[in-house]
C-alpha cells in the first residue's frame, strides 16, 4: 500500500502543525503570569538588565513598564556623580554604593532643576569590581528597588581613550 495514497495521512499532515501551533499559544495563555495593576504601598524589586553586569558607563533596571536608567561621569579621580531617570514620574530616590563590609550611608537624590525628571547625587569613588549600588524610589506611590553589582561604573572602551578628541576640535 502507497503512504501518498492515503487521504487520511495526507489530512493528518496538513493539521497536525496547525494543531501544534494552535495548543503552543493556547497553553501560554493558560498558564503565563497576567500582568498586575501598580498598587500604592506596594514595593517592586527592578530587575538589571544585562548591561549592569559590564563595564557599559549605564545600568538600565526595569519592572514591566517601568525603566530607570542609570549613568555614571566621573567629576574627579575621587568622586563620581550617579545621573538617574526614569519612565514614571519619582517623588523621592534613595541612593546607596556599598562594597560588602562598609559603605555611605544611603543619599537623597537631588532633582535636576533643568529637566524634572533626572535625579542627580555624588559619592566618593569606590571599587567597582567589589561595590553593589542599592536604589529606592518612590514611582506613583509604590516603592521600587533595586540592588546590583556597580562593575558598569567603570566606563571601558576598546580604543585607548588618549586618541580620543571631541568632534569640535577636529581640524
Amino acid at each position: 500500500m502507497n503512504l501518498l495514497k492515503n487521504k487520511h495521512l495526507i489530512a493528518a499532515m496538513f493539521v497536525a502543525p496547525v494543531l501544534a501551533i494552535i495548543a503552543y499559544f493556547a497553553v501560554d495563555h493558560v498558564v503565563s503570569e497576567k500582568p498586575h495593576t501598580l498598587q500604592q504601598g506596594k514595593s517592586y524589586q527592578l530587575a538589571a538588565r544585562p548591561n549592569c553586569r559590564y563595564q557599559s558607563g549605564e545600568c538600565t533596571l526595569e519592572n514591566g513598564d517601568v525603566e530607570v536608567s542609570v549613568r555614571v561621569q566621573r567629576l574627579s579621580d575621587t568622586k563620581i556623580q550617579l545621573v538617574l531617570s526614569s519612565s514614571l514620574p519619582a517623588q523621592n530616590v534613595l541612593a546607596a554604593l556599598y562594597d560588602g563590609d562598609a559603605g555611605e550611608e544611603p543619599v537623597v537624590m537631588r532633582r535636576d532643576q533643568a529637566e524634572t525628571d533626572i535625579w542627580t547625587a555624588s559619592f566618593a569613588m569606590v571599587d567597582p569590581a567589589k561595590s553593589h549600588l542599592r536604589l529606592v524610589l518612590d514611582l506613583a506611590g509604590a516603592v521600587f528597588f533595586a540592588e546590583t553589582p556597580a562593575v558598569f561604573i567603570d566606563y571601558d572602551t576598546t580604543y585607548p581613550r588618549d586618541n580620543f578628541s571631541p568632534a569640535g576640535s577636529m581640524q
